[in-house]
């Protein structure tokens, strides 16, 4: 009887069935990336380059659109870097990144409180963080390899440069399997 009432109580807990609670937004070669880590990256990424507050609203699906190809760019850049070997990125460094973004926060418990709203865990945080840390590590790299003598501030202001990473970017994108959600909910391939 004891069995009967656990197993009718987490029924109740459970989403109907066809309820959607996910669903894939893009496979870059074998890595899925769900709206809601969609979701998650942009409000990420808005605390540290905008405010907390706008990284709480609600996003268009034109932004969502464009954030979605900017993660894609992080994803196979990633996966290049994992490929070539030799980045590492220590602790120390990912805590001075989420200092620098709790610091983004008008207190410790504004912090929290955004973590817990949208469900962005400490490990989630940190792996974003040490990813994006990487990817800069690993196209600094690239940069110094395309300009030996510039120094990365000029490096990076330079147009001949970003149109140089814009076509690296676009190379790597060009050597993985890639589907991109449509506006239609479906699944391209690209």
């Amino acid at each position: 009887m004891l069995t009967l009432c656990l197993l009718a109580l987490a029924a109740s807990d459970a989403p109907p069935p066809g309820t959607v609670v996910d669903r894939v937004v893009a496979v870059v070669d074998k890595e899925v990336i769900t709206y809601g880590e969609l979701l998650c990256e942009a409000r990420v990424a808005f605390v540290l380059r905008a405010d907390a507050r706008a990284a709480s609203e609600t996003f268009s699906a034109e932004l969502l659109r464009s954030f979605l190809e900017y993660l894609v760019d992080q994803v196979v850049i990633a996966a290049q870097a994992r490929r070539v070997g030799g980045l590492d990125v220590k602790s120390d460094e990912v805590e001075r990144e989420v200092d620098r973004f709790q610091g983004r926060f008008s207190s410790s418990d504004a912090y929290r409180a955004f973590m817990r709203r949208f469900d962005i865990s400490d490990t989630v945080l940190r792996d974003i963080l040490r990813r994006d840390l990487k990817n800069e590590r690993y196209i600094d790299e690239r940069r110094r390899a395309w300009r030996a003598t510039a120094d990365d501030a000029q490096a990076s202001a330079d147009p001949e440069q970003r149109a140089a990473l814009a076509r690296w970017v676009k190379e790597l994108r060009g050597g993985v399997e890639l589907r991109l959600w449509s506006l239609d909910g479906e699944l391209e391939l690209q």
